[in-house]
């Protein structure tokens, strides 16, 4: 992919990216049930922004265990 495709696809992306939600905050935030638990939704987004990274973290761990038992058996 050329850099002129992948910069109009980031950019537009992005652009769709923040307008949903700018205008999703704007809906939501005002009901009362997202003012009442406010931090618990914070909590949440981070805990769902780093569960990847964990499990990532996690498979490499395993991977490299299997790597030295495959290793050791050799």
């Amino acid at each position: 992919m050329s850099y002129r495709h992948f910069a109009f696809y980031n950019v537009t992306g992005a652009l769709l990216w923040v307008i949903s939600f700018t205008y999703a905050g704007y809906l939501f935030g005002d009901l009362p049930v997202v003012q009442q638990n406010l931090k618990l939704l914070i909590v949440g987004i981070i805990f769902v922004s780093i569960l990847p990274g964990v499990i990532e973290i996690i498979r490499h761990r395993r991977a490299a265990t299997k790597a030295k038992r495959v290793n050791a058996q050799k």
